[in-house]
């Protein structure tokens, strides 16, 4: 009975132990969470206690971080401004979002893009032998009319079409806290590698044809040894005499094509069509292209939401672009004394190893 008496002792001090935690747990909820109000006519509440909940309480049931975070966004100007700009210059049109990060520092990143337009181009055609390169080729306008029925023209028209379409992410820093004008600018623009493209007219296959066909015969006969063999279909031989004939123009005439430029050997460079009878090149860029800039921006009225601004800046382009032709020569690196227009813009872009970019922008400021 001793034992049993001493047992129900113990539990119920374990009990009494409990009850007293419990009832300290709920007087430290009373005291944070609940605001008493004796005797106040206006405590409307339904427990009849004289009690009302408090604001810890409520901010307990509807916590708000985000406000908590918006707080030290403004306090430290990080993120506390959004503005959305149009821009416009040598690097074409553009879009771009901008915030700040610290109260020194401000991140943008948008696009830029220059829309295609046609620059036109023409390049004479000439024929090449041993005497040299001859732009009079009038004797082989009328050799490949009669062979072929197909009428070649002097020159080549093409057309260049620039384009460029980058990404760009760039980091402002503000040096004068007290003039937010001014600012200097780091970042890198991403885009295509190919910044631009040249392409024969359409209107110029069938001089282009012809001048595959001509080159064509030109080789089969130059390299006949045997005249009394010249195959013509159906068991017939061309007469030895004309094969004999043709070899004397040939060799007479050369072989033709559009003299570009010449090699560094000094050999000239006689750019053929493709099997597909076109002429084509690209002009190649760095697909990662750093810049530096600054610029100056003010505001258009007296809420700052409107504000306009200028930004010069290098982009660099990993030197002057690299312009490949379809048969794989590079002019830029394989040829000298480009000819014409092209030798023009050639020796502009070997002059010009990082691109320019001057942008004038408007923007909004949301808040």
């Amino acid at each position: 009975m001793k034992k049993c008496f001493l047992a129900i002792f113990v539990l119920a001090a374990i009990s009494a132990t409990a009850s007293l935690a419990d009832a300290q747990e709920v007087s430290r909820f009373r005291n944070t969470y609940i605001v008493k109000k004796k005797n106040d006519p206006a405590n409307n509440d339904s427990t009849g206690s004289g009690t009302m909940l408090g604001k810890n309480y409520m901010a307990a049931l509807n916590p708000k971080p985000m406000e908590g975070f918006a707080d030290w966004c403004r306090t430290n100007h990080v993120f506390d401004n959004l503005d959305a700009a149009l821009t416009i210059g040598t690097g074409g049109f553009g879009f771009e979002l901008a915030t700040p990060v610290t109260q020194w520092t401000r991140v943008r990143a948008g696009v830029e893009w220059i829309p295609s337009f046609h620059l036109p181009l023409s390049f004479d055609i000439s024929s090449f032998n041993n005497d040299g390169v001859s732009n009079d080729i009038s004797h082989i306008q009328e050799m490949v009319y009669d062979m072929t029925g197909l009428e070649m023209d002097e020159e080549v028209k093409m057309t260049a079409q620039p384009k460029m379409l980058n990404f760009k992410f760039l980091v402002d820093v503000f040096p004068f806290q007290e003039n937010r004008h001014w600012h200097f600018t780091a970042g890198f623009y991403v885009g295509s590698s190919v910044a631009g493209r040249a392409e024969n007219k359409r209107s110029q296959m069938t001089t282009l044809v012809a001048l595959n066909l001509y080159n064509r015969a030109y080789d089969y006969f130059m390299s006949v040894e045997d005249i009394y063999d010249v195959p013509l279909g159906g068991g017939n031989y061309l007469d030895p005499d004309q094969v004999l004939e043709l070899q004397e123009k040939f060799k007479e005439y050369g072989r033709v094509g559009i003299h570009i430029g010449d090699f560094k050997d000094g050999k000239p460079y006689m750019m053929e069509p493709s099997k597909d009878g076109y002429v084509r090149a690209k002009a190649k860029t760095n697909i990662f292209k750093p810049y530096l800039g600054f610029g100056y921006s003010g505001a258009l009225d007296d809420m700052k939401k409107w504000n306009v601004g200028v930004e010069a800046g290098l982009l660099f382009w990993g030197g002057a672009p690299q312009v490949i032709l379809h048969d794989g020569v590079n002019m830029n690196k394989d040829l000298i004394n480009v000819r014409g227009k092209v030798g023009d813009y050639l020796n502009f872009m070997k002059a010009v190893p990082v691109y320019p970019l001057v942008n004038f922008k408007i923007s909004y400021s949301f808040f």
